[in-house]
């Protein structure tokens, strides 16, 4: 099937350097706002397995709340040595105020 883009919610429910998470044709992505620019990514760290949710934004950067690993928003791509496996990432646009994302439907 196509992949297609997905209206979820306006731009203004996501406060600078905060995410949200979302479910969307059975992906659980975290929607996150770095600097007013929008990304989205799969809600779960390679590390251990455990959300991404609650984690600090920094510079398009996401911190996992468990230990710390940093995920660059932009292209999925951990810092530091506790793990080496990218977090898989979503486009996103945002159309008429609102956020959208693209995933395989």
């Amino acid at each position: 099937m196509a992949d297609q883009y997905h209206r979820l919610f306006p731009t203004e429910e996501l406060a600078k350097n905060s995410s949200k998470p979302v479910e969307v044709g059975g992906h659980n992505i975290l929607v996150c706002n770095a600097n007013n620019e929008f990304y989205a990514i799969e809600n779960q760290c390679t590390h251990q397995a455990s959300k991404l949710e609650g984690g600090r934004i920094r510079n398009c950067f996401i911190s996992c709340p468990l230990h710390g690993v940093r995920f660059d928003l932009r292209d999925g791509h951990p810092k530091g040595e506790l793990t080496k496996i990218p977090v898989k990432t979503y486009p996103t646009r945002v159309v008429d105020g609102y956020v959208e994302v693209e995933v395989d439907s």
